[in-house]
């Protein structure tokens, strides 16, 4: 199946970016396929499906996604790329003449002002997801995670200074092998369902 001319291309991309822009202000979520969609025109990457070059006018005037009548004029004015030897016209430079010069209609697919949109849509996607998970206690300030772990780390800390130093050597006096391990086995235990009170969810960086 032949690849979409760049011009409707781009017209494509930008009605899927505003009817995403739309669905997430209106409060709707967006399906994986769709975040990647997003994700790729914020980096930029449908800008790579643009070929390098054009075989002749028409073709240029397609990948630019203007009229032939347009180039035509503009290959008269100062500075416009020449093709090279072998009759290529270099898309490039012909792009970067457009922007110097002022002229509408050279953006690449994926030009910066979508990319833009795009990672702006998808900042606005992530804080909104960011807040829903705090509100439903799936996410604890990180100030909140190193608090409770010292808490519980100190917890730990006297449990096993106390039993020890202080609780266990009088009662593991005259003990063997077996009762002593047995006794440490408790201990073990309940020290490990000290550690293990500590915070479980996600923490916020």
């Amino acid at each position: 199946m032949d690849s979409l001319p760049p011009d409707i291309a781009r017209r494509l991309l930008n009605r899927d970016l505003s009817n995403l822009i739309r669905r997430v202000q209106g409060g709707g979520k967006l399906s994986r396929g769709e975040r990647a969609m997003l994700q790729s025109m914020a980096s930029g990457t449908e800008a790579a499906s643009s070929p390098a070059t054009a075989a002749n006018f028409v073709e240029l005037a397609t990948i630019l996604g203007v009229t032939r009548q347009a180039v035509h004029a503009w290959k008269r004015m100062d500075g416009a790329p020449q093709p090279a030897a072998n009759g290529l016209h270099d898309v490039a430079a012909w792009r970067e003449f457009m922007r110097a010069k002022g002229l509408k209609g050279g953006e690449s697919v994926n030009d910066a002002e979508t990319s833009l949109k795009a990672r702006k849509l998808l900042a606005e996607v992530e804080e909104r997801e960011l807040r829903l998970a705090v509100r439903r206690g799936e996410l604890i300030e990180i100030e909140k995670v190193r608090g409770e772990w010292t808490r519980q780390v100190g917890r730990g800390r006297a449990l096993m200074e106390a039993r020890l130093l202080n609780e266990l050597p009088p009662v593991l006096c005259g003990k063997d092998a077996v009762g002593i391990r047995a006794e440490m086995e408790r201990f073990v235990g309940e020290f490990c369902g000290v550690i293990s009170n500590a915070p479980r969810q996600k923490h916020l960086g």
